[in-house]
């Protein structure tokens, strides 16, 4: 074995075209292995053609099928098969739920089934895979990444009895604090979650050797609630050679975009309603075929909400839905627009890591969310502009402005954002001792 620094990353997500959760170690690994890391890599995603863009040995390691995989999948035959033999409108075709103790206790149960998150049926593979690679490639350093947070539990018992430093990178929190809006959420929202998951993420952070976070109000929380644990923030960036050259076709008009998921607070509606005041105000605006294009997914609830602020401000002809797409279609999506939206409401500790490609594009990037929170600051310090949800007039006024100006140049980001200027700094963390809480 040679003398070469050695890295072991764990992550559920790994990779530039898949989840969002997988591109922070893709581009972090990436530029380490050109400041001279050996890295491996332990992971559930699938095999990708860009793996070998990187110098990184990547191990596949698939999540096996569980109980609740099976029941899901027994539910959805049945109630196919019930839907397709009943009348329209019948009484089969519109299933009653439970009632309310019943509805808690299969809540519970599927929480149960499901817990800790959807690294179940991963986990023990990937313990094994990760013990037998550290055995072989005697890291100096094994960083765990979550959500999902089950990668933490692998590495934990990966590196029991070893001598290798192990920190963990939340991405997100862990046992909380989380928006009272997760409640709703059929793992988050449970007993089962809220028992569990605390002494879980106590026991990991009292084992690891420092913890690692991608906002400095993520790291602050953790620090007050674990002052003895060394917590340090390295923020989540974007990787150049993977964003697109600038769009030689640019939308007509004011071409407004978000790309990205429909979760948790997210909300289009002061958008659209700022739209509705922009062109009533400027009418040529509309004629000239300004839009707001809404690509990703939502669940049930963000999509109606959605539909219904678009009906209630009478905007179906100036909103074009895109659906889900694929990352490369997204962000050409987004160099042909005149300005991104990233929403960010109720997430007080998270920044969208969406926020970082528009700017590093050199878009215009309009963030709503409140001037304090994570992203709020973030944004404010990478150039974006910041309005809050009750803020339309903002960000009718933010509209016009583009509108008069005319197509603006693309502006350099005024800090560093990328992964290149990224790796020096956790090169730096991996080699030293964390620094005291």
């Amino acid at each position: 074995m040679s003398d070469a620094r050695r890295l072991l990353v764990i992550t559920y997500h790994f990779g530039p075209d898949g989840p969002v959760g997988g591109h922070r170690w893709w581009g972090i690994t990436k530029y380490l292995a050109r400041l001279g890391w050996k890295v491996s890599v332990i992971t559930a995603a699938r095999s990708s053609r860009t793996d070998e863009s990187i110098d990184v040995q990547v191990e596949r390691c698939p999540r096996l099928w569980t109980c609740l995989d099976g029941i899901r999948l027994v539910r959805r035959l049945a109630l196919g098969l019930a839907l397709r033999g009943a009348p329209h409108g019948s009484p089969a075709a519109h299933a009653s739920k439970p009632p309310g103790l019943l509805r808690q206790l299969a809540r519970e149960g599927a929480a149960w089934l499901a817990f800790p998150d959807q690294g179940r049926g991963w986990m023990l593979r990937a313990a094994l895979r990760t013990r037998s690679m550290i055995r072989d490639f005697r890291p100096h350093v094994v960083v765990s990444s979550g959500p999902p947070h089950s990668a933490h539990l692998v590495a934990g018992l990966a590196t029991l009895g070893t001598s290798a430093r192990w920190l963990i990178d939340l991405r997100d929190p862990w046992a909380g604090p989380l928006p009272k809006l997760w409640e709703s959420d059929p793992i988050l929202g449970s007993r089962i979650f809220h028992m569990l998951s605390p002494p879980m993420e106590r026991r990991a952070l009292g084992a690891a050797d420092g913890v690692i976070t991608n906002t400095h109000q993520l790291a602050d929380t953790l620090a007050a609630k674990y002052p003895d644990v060394p917590v340090v923030c390295v923020p989540n960036g974007v990787d150049p050679e993977c964003l697109p050259p600038p769009a030689r076709d640019p939308y007509p008009g004011l071409g407004i975009v978000h790309a990205g998921t429909l979760y948790a607070g997210r909300d289009v509606g002061p958008v659209v309603r700022a739209l509705r005041i922009f062109f009533e105000r400027h009418p040529d605006a509309a004629q000239t075929g300004s839009k707001l294009r809404v690509a990703g997914e939502a669940d049930a609830g963000h999509a109606r909400a959605f539909f219904n602020a678009v009906a209630a401000a009478g905007m179906e002809r100036y909103v074009e839905v895109l659906g889900p797409l694929p990352r490369a279609e997204a962000l050409n999506v987004v160099s042909r627009s005149r300005l991104a939206v990233v929403l960010a409401q109720q997430q007080e500790l998270q920044i969208p890591a969406k926020l970082y490609e528009s700017v590093a594009m050199g878009i215009p990037t309009l963030v709503v969310a409140p001037a304090i929170s994570a992203t709020g600051v973030e944004g404010n310090r990478i150039g974006a502009v910041v309005r809050d949800s009750d803020d339309v007039e903002g960000i009718a006024c933010l509209f016009e402005h583009f509108w008069r100006n005319g197509p603006p140049e693309r502006s350099p980001c005024p800090v560093p954002i990328t992964y290149g200027a990224i790796a020096p700094l956790v090169d730096t963390l991996l080699t030293t001792t964390l620094p005291p809480p």
